[in-house]
């Protein structure tokens, strides 16, 4: 039987309340594991860390998470697993809670490794929770759900200047309540998604690309994986530049990492809604291209000017996020979980390595000169953008501009 015209209508609006609920969870799972590049002043003081070991911890923490989520993601598209969105929260809260008590260098590796693990449960049967709850407002859903780990990207610097400065790292076990209470309101959509998951996906609006274009999706992943170096990079080492090259306070530093993120957050916020008028494309160009000045000047700038210029280069650049994932999501339809563990997972744990890359440069030839080095990223990102294939922004009624090419 034929679904009547209003519930053809219903089906195209998004489910708010479960958006925003994946968007909390998401916002207090980055929060967590975005501690682990925010605590890397703590971690060197306290265990006696080179840069590189600070390096190679970003690393198991993105890695854990990378190499997992694409797994698990192409599980899940064939089984839905709704649970994972609780449990893969609580795991999550619980390294984080516990790396403050690592007694070595070696126990904290593992400890990571458990957080970076519990996010890769998390991250792909999120993903698809906004896109079943989308409607046809994929940029935008999916901008919502990434705004909140965004936010929680941004926030991980302002706890550490807020908490750890004042507890030391054992104050991370009040990290539990937080990653307990979010759990819950996860665990509250779970019957929602389970059966959403079971009924009929929503249509997909194919790009000009069309349907399994391979070259298009490794193509932008290698755009997500240059963008992700430069964020790792800079949210890991940007303090410890302020710190060890400019002489400024730990806690004031990170208020540079947290304005970088938070204006990431922002631009995150804007960015799918723009990418659905406008066309994804043609937004992961602009802001790829439109980073560049900004992050080219990154390493010269002092004082205010520091801090407008690490806000413009945030918005501007990381405004992709829900973008790039949706793009990723037309290109290969049916494969919500595989991409969203892709684009969210493994190019953006490729950042680790960005990260290790960066520890090994800053150990060799110091750290000016390692985010020298990350300010070209966008540089190329932009070259590569180039060549993705066009889509099809929008009508302003919500529905494609043009039909979609066979």
């Amino acid at each position: 039987m034929e679904p009547s015209t209003a519930e053809q209508s219903l089906a195209r609006q998004p489910v708010w309340k479960a958006l925003w609920i994946v968007s909390l969870g998401h916002f207090l799972n980055d929060t967590m594991t975005t501690l682990v590049p925010s605590l890397l002043p703590l971690f060197q003081s306290h265990l006696g860390l080179s840069y590189i070991e600070l390096g190679v911890l970003v690393l198991v923490a993105n890695v854990t998470s990378s190499m997992v989520q694409p797994i698990i993601g192409a599980w899940t598209d064939r089984h839905p697993k709704a649970w994972l969105l609780p449990a893969g929260e609580f795991v999550v809260g619980a390294g984080a809670a516990a790396m403050g008590f690592a007694p070595s260098y070696g126990w904290l590796l593992v400890l990571v490794a458990l957080l970076g693990a519990g996010s890769a449960a998390f991250h792909p049967e999120a993903s698809r929770a906004a896109h079943l709850a989308a409607g046809v407002q994929k940029g935008t859903a999916q901008s919502i759900f990434q705004v909140g780990g965004n936010a929680g990207q941004a926030i991980a610097p302002l706890v550490v200047s807020l908490l750890f400065v004042h507890t030391g790292l054992h104050g991370s076990v009040w990290l539990l309540v937080p990653a307990m209470l979010a759990a819950g309101a996860l665990a509250t959509i779970v019957p929602w998604y389970g059966a959403k998951a079971k009924g009929k996906a929503p249509r997909v609006v194919r790009t000009a690309g069309g349907t399994g274009a391979t070259w298009a999706v490794v193509l932008l992943l290698v755009v997500v994986t240059f963008r992700s170096w430069m964020q790792a990079g800079l949210s890991g080492f940007l303090p410890l530049y302020y710190v060890n090259v400019r002489g400024l306070s730990t806690s004031v530093a990170e208020v540079y990492t947290a304005l970088f993120l938070l204006a990431g957050a922002l631009g995150t916020f804007i960015g799918g809604p723009l990418s659905d008028r406008i066309g994804k494309r043609r937004l992961i160009l602009i802001s790829m291209a439109g980073g560049i000045p900004f992050s080219l000047v990154l390493p010269y700038a002092h004082g205010i000017w520091a801090a407008v210029d690490v806000v413009l280069l945030g918005f501007i650049v990381l405004s992709t996020f829900a973008v790039t994932v949706v793009f990723g999501q037309e290109l290969m339809p049916g494969r919500i979980g595989l991409v969203s563990g892709l684009m969210i997972g493994l190019a953006v744990g490729m950042g680790g390595v960005g990260a290790s890359l960066a520890g090994y440069v800053a150990d060799r030839f110091g750290i000016t000169t390692a985010i020298e080095i990350l300010a070209v990223l966008p540089l190329l990102a932009a070259v590569l953008a180039w060549w993705l294939p066009e889509d099809r922004p929008l009508s302003p009624r919500g529905r494609p501009a043009t039909k979609p090419h066979h």
